[in-house]
This record gives structure tokens, C-alpha cells and sequence, in this order.
């Protein structure tokens, strides 16, 4: 199993970031590799809820909340994806500090393919997946604090 830590600063009340993590559809908003979503049924918040996401340039991943911490912590899991994985999770916490709002997130995920998936993530999909994740909690934080 494979793991990526992040920890960054948000210049904003974690409310605020809260108001664009806990909208499940506004992911579209900081992640650049969502090209739309749609929440999959009735429950819109909360553990049980589910997105699907069509990515770019291609790829569909669908997500489903396994924590919910109003204003503090969501945990989400890819149910169903085009990756070569057997699962993918991870959980993003918000806590308030002197300055503003601390962002923690933990991922965990596994490649299949035996060998050649092991081999995969070595030289790919983590070093792909850190950069990305990088990306969008730097650009989550900085809608958070323009908003």
C-alpha cells in the first residue's frame, strides 16, 4: 500500500474552506482534472453520499463519502474507476490555527498488476498523484481565501 501525506496553510477560517470541501459537486471548482460532476442519488452530505467525476482528458471515478466531521474532516473513497487500482482512499482535515486553517490529507492507495503495478507506482502513478494532489489542495486553499 502506498501512502501520500499533505499539509498546507489555507489564509481563511476553515468554514470557509469547509464551504468548498463539504460540497461534493464543488470539486469541480479546484480540481483541474474534473471535467464535471454529478452527485449518484438523494444524499447530497454525509457518510454514504457519492459523486461521479469525469476527468480529463478522459476516465470516470466514482467517490463516496466514509467521513463526515462538519467543518473538520472528509473521507472519501473511489468505489468504482478506469485505474489500475484495487483502492483508493483518503481523508482531509481542517483545523483552525493562529493564522488561519491548517489542511492535513492522508491518501492510501494500492496498485493491481502484481510486479508490474508495484513497478507502476515506483515510477509514475505516486510521483503523478503527489504533483496533482498538490495542485488541488494549493488551488482548494486559495479559492477558500478569495471567497
Amino acid at each position: 500500500m502506498t501512502t501520500i501525506r499533505h499539509d498546507l496553510h489555507a489564509r481563511c477560517s476553515p468554514d470557509r474552506v469547509w464551504a468548498l470541501l463539504g460540497d461534493l459537486e464543488a470539486v469541480k471548482r479546484y480540481n483541474h482534472t474534473v471535467k464535471s460532476v454529478v452527485i449518484k442519488g438523494d444524499q447530497r452530505a454525509g457518510v454514504g453520499a457519492a459523486r461521479v467525476c469525469e476527468l480529463l482528458p478522459s476516465g470516470r471515478v466514482v467517490e463516496r463519502v466514509t467521513h463526515w466531521e462538519k467543518e473538520s474532516a472528509l473521507g472519501l473513497e473511489v468505489s468504482e474507476s478506469d485505474w489500475p487500482i484495487h483502492f483508493m482512499r483518503w481523508v482531509t482535515h481542517l483545523a483552525p490555527d493562529a493564522s488561519g486553517t491548517r489542511i492535513t490529507q492522508e491518501l492510501e492507495y494500492r496498485m493491481k498488476l502484481g510486479p508490474l503495478g508495484w513497478l507502476l507506482d515506483k515510477l509514475v502513478m505516486k510521483r503523478k498523484l503527489t504533483l496533482t494532489l498538490d495542485r488541488v489542495l494549493a488551488e482548494l486553499a486559495r479559492q477558500a481565501e478569495t471567497a
